[in-house]
């Protein structure tokens, strides 16, 4: 514990003995006796076994104080048992005995965004990542809203970096290459008696610092959203909120910072650490051991056990799954042109919960959605019809239009979240040489460029301060981005195809993409090699036929490029192969039909 910690945990300790003999009354009351609340070198605890983690959920809960310790981990044991973690089969010794500078623990958002910050300097960066890819989790399985920051609360995490995060999106965006667009958000309200109060609560957002808050009568906003209820009679437009697309932005900051000397290994994932004398000796990873000299905790719902390896711990990660509903492009103009969320619906500080929202996604398609369900698992990805549909009658309450057959696919992302409800941008509490960025739920995706900032700020210093390791002289945060032939005049498309053929041969009939943009997805520096990976890169798939057209012919792509088998072509990861062997050769294809 630090000095200032002792300070605090001396000058509250009364009190916060106090607390914990009062919360522990709760708790017996609550849970007949079989949880315990202690203290533990500043850190609350709790400890005990429950038969359910709704009610491990609760017990965690009912004893966040903020005010009285800097930690609450929760280790009651709980009768239901989550799955393990998906792991790569790959295992090697590519990484055996590196010793980088610092070493990135998650290729997520944050992580590569605090990857390209710290290739500004002259370090030897190395992000992991234990997925086949870039934004597999959290940060490719979200609604790509950049938030305003209308429902936080001054002097948290969340509140410093969103309302930092948000301010930077024109410029990272501008310079990686990634579609932004500042929309701006509507919370609709369907009574009267609001109208008064929403006048008041401007000057809420201007203290907030929302400083252009706007009411709009009901006819106003129909003009600007024809297709809103009738039964909405007033709204509050926020200008500052809008959209990018998640996975888009994760992986143009990987790949500016690899073009800027960071290296990036994918299917490597950390099984251990070596700790002693309150630091990090190595890192046992499935490629082999790593000596960093210091280690940045990006893991997301991982994070807490990357704190444990650490000896670090001091906050507790509970899963919270959200499902989104991706409705068919062409709809689009007949639902939405920007942002929609009902009152009703709005997240709120005391339930941690949403009732989600309606956003036309910068590839077109409308996205409804997210709900939000406590889990015990961390990588359930699975999607319930009945959860579809509740988002799709809440939100069908703004925009009568929305219905079950306009959508073409869903999918659940997994946030990360603490007790506390918030972020955990820290060093090391127990352990010198590690930096954590967790807890990163909603609103991570906008607070992730501050948080790189921040982060890459705070190793400079670790390694010694910046005059010490000095600046990488020949950073470009410009990143060298792609054709994408749909965004170009008929002349420049003409032009590009005279010069490589493979942009005039279409793949994907719905969103227009052609083989010469697969092949750059394929050739790019972060390696791409799976069906899903090119989807992500450059939409094919992602149309109405949901890759039934294109899916084969990106096989056969895949195949050629990489030089393997087709039934080695995997959908997104290891043991995804999409075929199960090969029927007739091409020469028997050829001679037989």
């Amino acid at each position: 514990m630090t000095l200032n910690h002792w300070q605090c945990y001396n000058c509250f300790g009364e009190a916060f003995m106090s607390y914990i003999k009062k919360l522990n009354k709760k708790l017996y009351k609550a849970f007949d006796g079989m949880v315990e609340a202690r203290e533990d070198s500043g850190l609350l605890v709790l400890s005990g076994k429950l038969p359910t983690w709704q009610a491990v959920i609760r017990a965690g809960e009912m004893s966040v104080n903020k005010k009285l310790y800097y930690g609450l981990v929760n280790d009651i044991l709980c009768a239901q048992k989550p799955s393990p973690p998906r792991m790569p089969a790959l295992k090697d010794n590519a990484l055996s005995n590196d010793s980088p500078d610092v070493l990135i623990i998650g290729g997520g958002v944050v992580g590569c965004a605090i990857a390209r910050e710290l290739s500004r300097y002259k370090l030897d960066v190395l992000l992991v990542e234990k997925e086949h890819d870039l934004a597999m989790q959290t940060s490719g399985r979200n609604d790509g809203m950049v938030h305003s920051g209308v429902d936080l609360k001054k002097g948290t995490q969340k509140y410093l970096y969103n309302r930092a995060g948000n301010k930077m999106f024109e410029q990272i965006c501008s310079e990686l290459g990634v579609a932004f667009e500042r929309t701006g958000h509507y919370i609709c309200f369907r009574e009267m008696k609001w109208k008064p109060i929403m006048y008041l609560s401007l000057i809420y957002w201007f203290w907030l610092g929302l400083r252009k808050v706007k009411v709009l009568s009901g006819t106003k906003l129909r003009k600007l959203e024809p297709n809103i209820s009738p039964n909405v009679r007033s709204a509050l437009f926020y200008p500052s909120n809008g959209k990018v697309c998640p996975y888009n932005l994760t992986i143009a900051y990987a790949e500016n910072a690899v073009e800027n000397g960071v290296r990036v290994f994918l299917d490597s994932v950390v099984l251990d650490m070596e700790v002693s004398d309150g630091l990090i000796k190595s890192v046992s990873t499935n490629r082999g051991r790593i000596r960093p000299k210091l280690v940045i905790n990006a893991a997301g719902v991982f994070c807490e056990e990357i704190s444990k390896m650490a000896r670090d711990r001091f906050y507790s990660i509970h899963p919270r799954k959200g499902t989104n509903a991706v409705l068919d492009k062409k709809f689009s103009d007949m639902i939405i042109n920007k942002s929609i969320s009902s009152f009703s619906t709005v997240a709120t500080r005391k339930a941690h919960t949403k009732g989600g929202g309606i956003i036309r996604t910068t590839g077109g398609n409308v996205l409804i959605g997210p709900d939000a369900v406590e889990t015990i698992e961390k990588e359930d990805f699975s999607t319930a019809r009945q959860s579809v549909l509740g988002t799709i009658i809440r939100q069908g309450q703004t925009i009568p239009v929305l219905s079950e057959d306009k959508i073409i696919t869903y999918f659940s992302g997994v946030r990360a979240c603490t007790y506390e409800e918030d972020f955990v941008i820290s060093k090391g509490k127990f352990t010198k040489n590690i930096i954590h960025a967790a807890g990163i739920q909603s609103p991570g995706l906008t607070a992730a460029p501050a948080i790189g900032v921040k982060i890459a700020q705070m190793a400079a210093e670790l390694l010694g301060g910046f005059n010490s390791i000095g600046v990488n002289d020949t950073f470009n945060p410009v990143r060298d981005v792609a054709p994408r032939l749909s965004e170009l005049s008929d002349y420049a498309r003409a032009e590009m195809i005279n010069k490589n053929p493979d942009y005039g041969k279409i793949i994907c009939r719905c969103e227009e993409i052609s083989k010469g943009e697969i092949l750059d997805a394929l050739r790019r520096n972060i390696p791409c090699d799976s069906v899903d990976g090119v989807k992500r890169r450059v939409r094919p798939g992602m149309g109405r036929c949901q890759g039934s057209f294109c899916g084969p012919l990106i096989v056969d792509i895949i195949a050629s490029e990489m030089h393997i088998p087709h039934n080695s072509v995997i959908k997104s990861g290891d043991r995804s192969e999409l075929l199960f062997g090969v029927l007739k050769s091409k020469k028997e294809v050829r001679e037989n039909g």
